[in-house]
């Protein structure tokens, strides 16, 4: 910690006290407006010049404060932790999604059945049910306590943090197994592929919204996330929700994607299925951040 106040130091001095706490270390910031300052502010990591400060002063300073107000410093860190919190989000969501497909197709060459969903309906999923979702984690709203968190932890500095990978990876094998298991079981009763694939083109995109809305927030349970916080991720819900059904029961769409109406019953089925899915999702949520009080 550091215990030492200095006051009316010389410029080299300046120079000199950036220099040590550089060495020990620390990210250091300094603040000036005068042209002797330019030394300091130009040896920092982050020089921090005032707007009423001198034009030396503001050429050798990474930020510069219009309104000389410190607290402008604290809202743009504490956007810049937003930002990087919607991105590991982001990040998450779409390895997280494409894995677990991809381990459902893996098992299905494995075996050598046929594969689950044919590319159009890949296509559909990935680019109207899973797209319009992922962009809408950039209007994510920031969490609590996010400006209590350590600035120097590795969780600060990068996005595949060994947390988000241990996320990423557990959902992708349980998502993934859970659909692979499904399609077997679905294939034992010698349904035709088109019935099937429908049923898996159902269940991947129901997966992909309710995982959507678990990740708004790692740090909290589902029941506790504030749903309507993002109106954009709430948009995305509706489309998604729509071009679903669309795909269903439009004949043109139906024919496009080589899918069959289901019955209520079995939609309804399929929905269950999520709700578990998505409650072993929590899970895992709580294993890695929860339980340990562990950030993103």
């Amino acid at each position: 910690d550091i215990d030492e106040v200095v006051a009316e130091v010389l410029p080299d001095e300046k120079v000199a006290a950036v220099k040590r706490f550089q060495a020990e270390g620390h990210i250091v910031a300094m603040a000036g407006d005068g042209i002797n300052d330019a030394p300091a502010l130009r040896s920092a990591d982050i020089g921090i010049a005032l707007g009423s400060g001198t034009e030396v002063a503001k050429e050798a300073s990474d930020i510069i404060l219009k309104n000389n107000s410190f607290s402008v410093i604290v809202s743009a860190i504490e956007e810049g932790r937003r930002v990087l919190d919607n991105l590991k989000k982001i990040v998450a969501y779409l390895l997280a999604t494409g894995f677990s497909e991809i381990f459902v197709f893996a098992g299905a060459l494995i075996v050598g059945v046929p594969i689950p969903l044919l590319p159009t309906q890949i296509l559909w999923t990935n680019i109207l049910e899973e797209g319009f979702m992922n962009f809408a984690f950039a209007f994510e709203p920031k969490e609590e306590g996010i400006m209590k968190r350590d600035p120097s932890a590795s969780s600060m500095k990068n996005i595949l943090t060994p947390n988000l990978k241990r996320l990423i990876i557990l959902i992708a094998l349980v998502t993934g197994i859970f659909l692979t298991l499904f399609y077997f079981f679905l294939l034992s009763f010698d349904l035709p592929i088109e019935e099937i694939r429908t049923f898996m083109f159902i269940a991947l995109s129901i997966d992909s919204i309710f995982f959507a809305f678990s990740i708004k927030n790692l740090h909290k349970p589902i029941w506790k996330i504030k749903i309507f916080s993002n109106k954009y991720l709430l948009a995305s819900l509706s489309i998604s929700i729509l071009m679903l059904i669309a795909a269903l029961t439009l004949p043109p769409l139906q024919k496009l994607l080589s899918l069959t109406p289901p019955s209520i019953s079995e939609f309804v089925l399929i929905l269950v299925l999520g709700l578990f899915n998505l409650s072993v999702i929590e899970f895992v949520k709580y294993l890695i951040f929860e339980r340990k009080k562990q950030v993103i």
